[in-house]
């Protein structure tokens, strides 16, 4: 079930104002969760609110106010929000933050040199600190793609052969 947007909105933005980055983490931990005598243990109705946001903060380690907010959630039953919750606040969070999250796909590993002059020209060209996610597929042959939230560069083979085949055959 997907949950309101307008209510994840909400939860992400007190989330933000915490000002507490290992929330965020712990918030990623839970809406990832496989363990299933976890999971029960913070879906059950008979266990309170208080207990479960103690729990998992002695688990995780967390400051109070990560715990009450927490607590918050668990008292209105709204376990189903965390993965929503994760993917808004972290977008908010970089957003507030000046950074950017980009994926870059490469045929081979990248040196920390090439990484490091990728990030170098994306803080030039975007003006923002990037977080960068390194993802390998051999499918590009050679070359890269960087993935940015609202375009794509690819400096692949791969997407140069496309663009070859495109222009060849008028596709």
């Amino acid at each position: 079930m997907k949950s309101s947007r307008a209510v994840v909105l909400r939860y992400a933005r007190a989330l933000l104002d915490l000002g507490n980055a290992q929330c965020i983490d712990t918030i990623k931990i839970l809406a990832n969760m496989k363990d299933e005598k976890i999971v029960d243990f913070l879906r059950d109705p008979t266990i309170p609110p208080s207990l479960k946001s103690e729990v998992v903060g002695e688990v995780f380690e967390i400051k109070e106010k990560c715990q009450k907010f927490l607590e918050v959630i668990f008292e209105h039953k709204r376990f189903n929000i965390f993965k929503d919750l994760y993917e808004v606040s972290w977008k908010l969070w970089l957003r507030k933050n000046n950074k950017e999250e980009v994926k870059v796909e490469s045929a081979q590993q990248l040196s920390e040199k090439e990484i490091q002059k990728i990030e170098e020209v994306i803080k030039k060209v975007r003006r923002t600190e990037p977080v960068i996610e390194l993802l390998k597929n051999e499918k590009l042959l050679a070359g890269i793609v960087i993935d940015f939230e609202d375009s794509v560069v690819d400096m692949s083979a791969a997407g140069a052969l496309k663009k070859a085949a495109s222009l060849m055959y008028g596709g």
